[in-house]
């Protein structure tokens, strides 16, 4: 008995020195640490933001109407050019006159025979109202000759006053006027030229009005509306504001792009024939916006690092769209509650576990 207590006595030691060794030593799992965040970020979740929506363009500057002043008489030289490039003209101003004296001569000598042909017809209606009255005294064919003397003197007034007025036009037509208030944009009379009809000597710009002819691509060009605001850049660094006179209803066949036309005020420190760059507002709307500084670009596209529950970063892309005041949108790729890293997400690698920043960054720039 007294063995068989021994031999029980010296088990128990044995397993139970056995059970402390085996509780003593830690687990394979639990020899291995915990791996420590690599690095500390701010977190910003997408917030709504009204985004301005425009279509940027280029275009050219030109007059809105430019008129070509040409030379209505032929054969005539020029006496005087009254008016200069970028001189401001009035409707009816004469801005070159050429010779007329011989043609002066010639009206003077047709007043006179208008005033001549008056007389003629004068006695003819006293000899036939004479004549008329004296039916009995004067025989029926005497009334008739009357009558067609009558008819033959009006008929040479008539002439003689066609003729005058013929050469009243001749000698307007010696004479260059503005049809139009304008500015003048291009001269090319000079003082001695002989000019022949339909020579061009000005090209007036109509009223002093500008427009921006800006090229867009059919699909841009669909979204265009008369009415809406533009917005074009001046070299100085200013803009221009427009507005948008008529959207074109074709498409250039060649480059695939159509004209939107904007009207500029006169104002406008812009001269017909520049190259001008802008933009065509079409108003606003709300989209999710992140912090521009949350924003990569990796390979052509737009990434941002998301935060899961487990602070483990992920490189997401997204799609951008409008940019403002330091804020992108996001048109797609990203819900409304994610969490993006913030600033200093250059410095973020895909996968890595990443400790929060107790203060968390809003797209405002304020605290939540």
């Amino acid at each position: 008995m007294k063995k068989t207590i021994l031999a029980l006595s010296l088990a128990a030691i044995v397993v139970g020195g056995g059970a402390a060794a085996l509780i003593g030593r830690p687990s394979s799992a639990a020899q291995k640490s915990a791996p420590a965040p690599s690095i500390t970020v701010n977190l910003v979740s997408p917030q709504s933001a009204s985004f301005a929506r425009v279509i940027a363009a280029t275009g050219t500057v030109t007059a809105r109407d430019e008129l070509v002043i040409g030379a209505d008489a032929s054969g005539v030289r020029l006496l005087e050019v009254l008016v200069d490039v970028g001189d401001s003209v009035r409707k009816g101003q004469l801005l070159a006159r050429g010779e007329d004296s011989q043609l002066l001569t010639q009206l003077a000598q047709q007043v006179a025979a208008v005033k001549q042909a008056q007389a003629e017809y004068a006695l003819a209606q006293s000899n036939l109202e004479r004549a008329e009255r004296m039916q009995g005294f004067f025989s029926p064919e005497t009334v008739q000759t009357k009558r067609t003397a009558e008819a033959t003197a009006a008929a040479k007034v008539e002439l003689a006053i066609a003729q005058r007025d013929e050469l009243q036009i001749k000698i307007a037509h010696t004479r260059v006027v503005a049809p139009s208030n304008g500015v003048v944009s291009r001269k090319s009379a000079t003082v001695g030229a002989v000019v022949q009809q339909g020579t061009e000597l000005f090209r007036v710009i109509k009223d002093g009005e500008l427009e921006w002819r800006a090229e867009l691509p059919s699909h841009s060009l669909v979204r265009v509306q008369s009415g809406e605001q533009a917005r074009i850049t001046l070299d100085s660094g200013g803009a221009v504001e427009g507005a948008v006179r008529m959207v074109s209803p074709t498409i250039d066949t060649a480059t695939r792009n159509g004209l939107v036309y904007v009207a500029l005020p006169k104002s406008a420190a812009l001269k017909a024939g520049a190259h001008a760059r802008g933009e065509i507002l079409l108003g606003s709307s709300q989209a999710l916006a992140l912090p521009e500084s949350s924003v990569l670009a990796r390979d052509g596209y737009p990434f941002v690092f998301t935060v899961g529950a487990d602070n483990v970063a992920h490189l997401t892309r997204i799609e951008t769209g409008a940019r403002q005041g330091g804020q992108v949108e996001v048109s797609a790729g990203l819900p409304a509650d994610a969490r993006v890293v913030a600033a200093g997400a250059g410095f973020v690698k895909d996968g890595d576990l990443v400790r929060i920043a107790p203060v968390i960054a809003a797209v405002n720039g304020g605290k939540s």
